[in-house]
């Protein structure tokens, strides 16, 4: 059983900063809350880009009348266009942070 005590602010009473092991998860569970709250903004407004520009390309008639094939295809392609991008951007950053990771692993590994 750990024997180190805790201040009403976290602080271990032997001297060291270390959270309680509680406030550490509670501060991780609040830290996946908020990268989930991000990733859904995101995608909300990754899907407004999309409707916007694709509508603005794609859509001549008003509301009222029915889609044409025309529109109908062009909205296709637009869709298409934009998750072959979004692809691409996506394969971009991972392997920036797989290369990111690697640097830093290889400069850990020379200060030892």
């Amino acid at each position: 059983m750990n024997s180190e005590h805790y201040d009403e602010f976290g602080q271990s009473t032997s001297g060291t900063s270390s959270l309680h092991p509680s406030d550490a998860v509670k501060l991780q569970q609040a830290v996946q809350e908020i990268e989930k709250m991000v990733q859904i903004q995101t995608q909300m407004e990754i899907i407004k880009n999309i409707n916007s520009k694709c509508f603005e390309r794609c859509i001549f008639k008003p509301a009222s009348s029915p889609l044409g094939n025309g529109e109908r295809q062009c909205l296709a392609k637009c869709m298409d266009r934009f998750q072959d991008g979004l692809k691409v951007v996506n394969q971009t950053i991972m392997q920036r942070h797989r290369q990111e990771q690697l640097a830093a692993q290889d400069s850990a590994g020379m200060s030892l």
